[in-house]
C-alpha cells in the first residue's frame, strides 16, 4: 500500500513538470530563436508583478532573481522589449514606462503582444 501512495505522488510530480515543461515550450515558440532561458524567467517575473498590478523595474527583477538572474541580463532583457532600430527582432512583450514621479525609474509592463504569450503559456501549461 505504501508503494502505491509514493507511485501517485511521483505521478502528481510527473504531471507538474510536464505543465511546466509546456509553459516554457510554449515561451520558446512565442520567442524568438535566441531567448535564453533567463530572458525567460525574467518575462515571467515582470508578468507576474504586472499582473498583479505592482510592475518592477529592472533592478527589483534582478534582485527577486536572488542571483540566478545573470548581469548580462541588464543588456539582453532587451529582446523582451518593442522592437526598435538597435534590436529589431524584439519580441514586444514588455514596455518600459516611466515611474510618474521620478522619470528615471522605469517600470517593465506587459504589452498587449505580452499579455496574449503569458495568457497562452498558462493555458498550454494547463494553468488557465
Amino acid at each position: 500500500m505504501q508503494s502505491k501512495k509514493k507511485t501517485d505522488a511521483l505521478f502528481k510530480s510527473v504531471g507538474e513538470l510536464a505543465n511546466l515543461s509546456a509553459f516554457l515550450l510554449y515561451l520558446a515558440e512565442a520567442g524568438n530563436d535566441r531567448l535564453t532561458i533567463n530572458q525567460a524567467a525574467f518575462f515571467l517575473i515582470a508578468a507576474a508583478a504586472d499582473a498583479r498590478g505592482v510592475p518592477l523595474t529592472m533592478g527589483e527583477i534582478m534582485e527577486r532573481g536572488e542571483g540566478v538572474l545573470t548581469q548580462s541580463l541588464k543588456t539582453t532583457y532587451k529582446v523582451l522589449l518593442e522592437p526598435k532600430k538597435g534590436s529589431p527582432s524584439a519580441v514586444n512583450w514588455l514596455t518600459r514606462e516611466p515611474d510618474p514621479d521620478d522619470e528615471r525609474r522605469k517600470y517593465l509592463k506587459l504589452t498587449p503582444q505580452g499579455r496574449k504569450v503569458a495568457s497562452a503559456a498558462l493555458l498550454a501549461a494547463g494553468r488557465a
